[in-house]
């Protein structure tokens, strides 16, 4: 649990204040972009520091909440392969506008990101795309089925329940999963897979961002002048908890239970 606001860290935000008509002044397309990609932004960032809470929830040896928490990150990783998948699509969709208006002006880190973000999802077909359609957003049946054919017939599977479908966790599917996706990864054990794709997510993630606000930065010298002048004297700051401070087990005493 955080604790109060009285003992928690402090952060301090700055906010970028414009209005309607200052984005009106950009072009159509860049304006476009601007505001979707914050959306990828916050999106991927959110996906991101939900799945490290739970990575690093305490099972205090118990089997049971160890696979409960591990099924929960899975499917915030899953969800994450989706969205990733979907700004790979809108950088696309406006790729030419990017480099002929704003890839010479991007600091050195943010026109690297682009360019990696080209290079992982822009050639032969990624892991990241294969889970966004494999077992993501889009799970096939044939991939269920050649799991469940690969499972051990004397091997133990089953299922968590509880009074409450809160506390259920349906586990065979779970183990499923990790076969699907050790085939998709095309490696010879589903922890490698998992590895490999907390860190495709990961190193996308930080290449989209370092884009995104380098693009950001540049938009807002072009048509939010005045916003960056007034950003140093637009403070704030918040109480915050420390990151190892936070939980999000699977597993919980729900709202109304007794």
């Amino acid at each position: 649990m955080p604790p109060p606001y009285s003992l928690m860290s402090e952060i301090t935000v700055h906010t970028l204040i414009y209005t309607k008509a200052d984005l009106d002044r950009a072009p159509p397309d860049e304006r476009l972009f601007f505001l979707m990609a914050s959306s990828v932004a916050n999106d991927t960032q959110m996906f991101n520091k939900t799945l490290a809470v739970i990575l690093e929830q305490d099972d205090a040896g118990h089997r049971l909440i160890n696979q409960g928490n591990s099924a929960f990150g899975l499917m915030i990783l899953r969800m994450l392969t989706g969205r990733l998948n979907e700004a790979w699509k809108l950088v696309s969709k406006f790729s030419r506008m990017i480099k002929a208006n704003y890839q010479a002006n991007l600091s050195d880190e943010a026109r690297e990101g682009f360019n990696s973000i080209l290079a992982y999802f822009g050639g032969k077909r990624s892991l990241i795309l294969d889970v966004r359609d494999g077992m993501a957003f889009h799970h096939l049946p044939e991939h269920v089925e050649a799991a469940y054919q690969s499972l051990d017939p004397d091997a133990d599977i089953g299922d968590y329940l509880h009074r409450s479908i809160g506390n259920t966790l349906f586990y065979t599917i779970e183990m499923l999963q990790y076969e699907t996706l050790k085939n998709l990864a095309g490696m010879g054990n589903h922890i490698a897979a998992l590895h490999q794709l907390i860190t495709d997510t990961r190193v996308q993630t930080v290449n989209f961002n370092s884009f995104i606000f380098g693009f950001t930065l540049e938009f807002a010298k072009r048509y939010l002048p005045h916003a960056l002048d007034r950003l140093a004297d637009e403070a704030e700051t918040i109480p915050v908890p420390r990151f190892d401070e936070l939980s999000l087990p699977y597993f919980s005493l729900l709202p109304g239970a007794k």
